[in-house]
């Protein structure tokens, strides 16, 4: 028997057992028989290798044929015993009394609480909240910041570079440089939320992408005292209790004096927890008095004008806020974590 003569064999004992069919599962088994993986037309088409090409084509056509009328066939009697087994919903049957499926209301991000919280902080304390670009020339960027071309602390904040004089912005200082050569003293601005780009490998602490606050006010008779006030009335805002701010010195090529910002563990009380790692202290960031060649690049008196600024990442106070141990929590977009907020 060739395979032409299979199939219309195979065809008529097919229709033979479809009307024997009297449920949607005997259904199901005529597709396994004759279409599942090791049913009978895998085997037809496992008969093709002994025969000619020539036979082959016309013999691979025949079996394809028979293929979808069966395909055919079954949905057609499948469609039929669903009308038949299932008949169609009473409308006047249904419970309109049954409450309705809720909709999912989302939540603001950590991220977003912690700006929005900034925001009204720095408002109270009479800052112009500013922005500035993603995208920054060379200038703005390090050399108006008294971070030469040539100079080592340059690899600090290297960057994403576009081309040799363009970069993404590796912090959001370029905005007070930008804010003092158009708005004259006394100035007090903030920028919160910046987005800034590092070339920094992905771990708990650090992301290529952050974002950053930072502040600077600028007027006569500025001091370090103030820096300490501004922040611990801030650090207030936040955490609601009074905290105490230490100044560890360190460099920045911007500020002179420079110091890390350290302030008290809110959650311990200075005491020592694994929070602030038994220190009784926490870093938040960078800050100091503005260089005076700061001021020079923008045209201000050194002798009659001094500031402070200070910056960090928005992440880290999110974490100490919400005692939050990975960075990366902050864009995983895992719906567990973010309906904790």
């Amino acid at each position: 028997m060739n395979i032409i003569e299979t199939i219309q064999h195979g065809e008529e004992e097919f229709l033979n057992l479809t009307k024997l069919v009297k449920s949607i599962d005997e259904i199901e088994n005529l597709k396994v028989i004759y279409l599942g993986r090791k049913g009978k037309i895998r085997d037809l088409f496992q008969e093709l290798k002994d025969l000619s090409d020539e036979d082959k084509r016309v013999s691979g056509e025949e079996i394809n044929q028979f293929k979808n009328r069966i395909s055919e066939y079954l949905t057609a009697l499948t469609v039929h015993y669903t009308k038949t087994i299932e008949p169609p919903i009473d409308l006047n049957t249904f419970d309109y009394s049954l409450p309705g499926k809720p909709f999912l209301i989302g939540h603001k991000h950590p991220l977003t609480l912690i700006i929005e919280e900034l925001y009204n902080l720095f408002r109270s304390f009479n800052f112009t909240v500013i922005d500035g670009f993603e995208i920054e020339d060379d200038y703005h960027n390090f050399e108006a910041l008294n971070i030469p071309k040539w100079h080592p602390s340059r690899k600090m904040w290297d960057t994403f570079y576009i081309n040799e004089t363009t970069s993404l912005r590796p912090h959001t200082s370029p905005v007070q440089i930008r804010a003092m050569e158009h708005m004259p003293p006394p100035l007090r601005i903030v920028t919160i939320g910046g987005r800034c780009y590092r070339k920094d490998a992905s771990d708990a602490s650090h992301s290529p992408v952050f974002h950053q606050m930072e502040g600077l006010v600028i007027d006569e008779n500025i001091s370090l005292s103030d820096l300490s006030g501004i922040l611990s009335e801030m650090m207030f805002g936040l955490f609601g209790k009074e905290l105490k701010i230490r100044f560890n010195p360190s460099y920045f090529p911007f500020v002179e004096p420079g110091a890390e910002t350290l302030v008290s563990c809110p959650f311990c009380n200075a005491k020592g927890c694994n929070v602030c790692q038994n220190s009784g202290w926490i870093e938040l960031g960078g800050s100091g008095m503005v260089h005076p060649q700061v001021l020079r690049n923008v045209n201000l008196d050194p002798n009659k004008y001094r500031g402070f600024a200070f910056g960090w990442g928005v992440e880290r106070l999110a974490m100490i806020k919400y005692g939050i141990d990975d960075i990366r929590m902050f864009f995983d977009n895992n719906i567990s974590f973010l309906d904790q907020f």
